[in-house]
């Protein structure tokens, strides 16, 4: 069954700039990951730093083992090091 994650994000202050670089690549490289259905990329209107991540997978596993890659080749910690708090995020599915 396909899915949807949503990821809210809030970046440091003084690493925005940086954090919405690596939006603009997640925006661009997501949707050639296997399993990856789309994306999109969205920016808070009154909060610069805050972010949220729209995407579509096959299926729940399929994006858990790809964060187990990202975790796994360093990426995560890579990202988190931008971030003022941890993200939230959860899986839903389309009415």
């Amino acid at each position: 069954m396909a899915i949807k994650v949503v990821v809210q994000f809030k970046a440091l202050k003084d690493r925005q700039e940086a954090f919405e670089a690596i939006m603009h690549s997640v925006s661009a490289d997501l949707p050639g990951v296997s399993g990856c259905q789309g994306v999109e990329v969205l920016k808070d209107l009154d909060d610069a730093c805050r972010f949220t991540l729209v995407e579509s997978w096959e299926n729940e596993a399929i994006h858990k083992a790809h964060i187990d890659g990202l975790i796994a080749d360093g990426t995560w910690a890579m990202i988190s090091g931008h971030l003022a708090e941890d993200p939230v995020s959860g899986y839903f599915q389309t009415l």
